[in-house]
């Protein structure tokens, strides 16, 4: 099973262009270590707030938005991730995983104590890993046949098998769009 984490980093078996990341941590001055702590943090909280959108019927709708991805257009060319379009597409998304922008301060404020890191760079860096987020997820769907995303997303977002939060977001889809 793929995680957020697997999708942003990579693994041995899912190797990914590191070129975003090296872009990122060489703009705002944070070693690879760094950075990947920062994004670990933050994609705890990302995956929070996406297992509560779907567990209210957001699941085509996060399917239907990374069928219209934007995200994965900023990984094509890795100095674009850092750019302020990349940055406006990751509040666009925050704004709908973490629904306020004072949970978003928040949670930066909270990183930065955790990591001793400057809350203004963590504010520059949580939209950009929301962008790197939804690009790898758009890019991995991308490579998935149709009937299998639902399945696939439920399982990056380490929503279990029979579990009722799985199968109420999968009855609530059924019910919104049919098989």
């Amino acid at each position: 099973m793929v995680s957020l984490m697997g999708l942003i980093f990579g693994s041995e078996k899912m190797p990914v262009d590191d070129r975003p990341l090296q872009e990122i941590g060489g703009k705002l001055s944070l070693h690879q270590e760094q950075l990947h702590r920062v994004m670990e943090l933050y994609l705890e909280a990302m995956q929070k707030g996406l297992q509560e959108n779907v567990s209210y019927g957001g699941l085509d709708a996060l399917l239907d938005t990374l069928a219209r991805n934007k995200s994965a257009e900023f990984l094509k060319y890795p100095h674009q991730i850092i750019e302020s379009s990349a940055i406006d597409n990751g509040n666009y998304v925050l704004g709908h995983v973490l629904k306020e922008k004072d949970v978003s301060r928040d949670l930066a404020t909270n990183v930065s104590h955790r990591t001793g890191i400057e809350q203004d760079t963590l504010e520059i860096l949580l939209p950009i890993t929301a962008t790197l987020m939804m690009g790898r997820l758009g890019l991995y769907l991308d490579e998935v046949e149709d009937e299998l995303k639902r399945d696939i997303i439920l399982d990056v977002l380490q929503i279990e098998e029979g579990t009722s939060l799985r199968e109420k977001a999968l009855e609530k889809s059924k019910q919104l769009y049919g098989d």
